[in-house]
């Protein structure tokens, strides 16, 4: 009985030798080839800058926080760092300009953080009567594109925007100023 397993243990790794020997080599040492990356795959962002409105919907959808948002005095920042990011690339699929794709980039060896981080900068729009920052000015110019009949509120932040229309709806029907 033992003798049997033996010959099955021999012959299953002679067949497998015998194999491998017609077979050959069938990996590459990295990074000599090029690596095996499916169709499928999904790999680091992409954010392509002139399309981008800077809404912060994909900061919002990011599970690992990946992407954040800053404003900085007059601007207003999106930094991606791939070094947080996972790939799921749920930020491609929630922009509004689909302004982010998924590459297929996954090597990210660095020796310096700055280099996994990427930036996209808008300049605010600020309200046209109290100076408020109301928004990026990409943004703003897309509403514009998509809703013509905004463009007398877009300068405005919402407070103003409320004085406004109230005070047109209180003059409509007859209230004195």
């Amino acid at each position: 009985m033992g003798g049997d397993m033996q010959v099955d243990k021999i012959a299953k790794l002679t067949k497998i030798v015998t194999i491998g020997l017609k077979t050959g080599r069938v990996t590459i040492k990295y990074p000599f080839g090029a690596p095996l990356v499916t169709e499928s795959f999904r790999g680091a962002i992409s954010i392509d800058n002139t399309k981008c409105w800077g809404c912060g919907a994909c900061v919002l959808i990011c599970p690992p926080n990946a992407l954040s948002m800053k404003f900085e005095k007059d601007n207003i920042i999106i930094e991606y760092f791939k070094g947080r990011c996972i790939f799921c690339g749920m930020c491609a699929d929630v922009c509004p300009a689909n302004a982010i794709s998924v590459t297929k980039e996954f090597e990210l060896a660095s020796t310096d953080l700055e280099d996994l981080k990427e930036y996209v900068i808008h300049r605010t729009s600020k309200c046209s009567i109290c100076g408020k920052p109301i928004g990026p000015t990409s943004e703003l110019r897309s509403v514009i594109k998509s809703q013509p009949v905004s463009e007398e509120y877009i300068n405005l932040c919402s407070d103003c925007r409320k004085k406004l229309f109230a005070k047109a709806i209180s003059i409509r029907f007859g209230a004195s100023t």
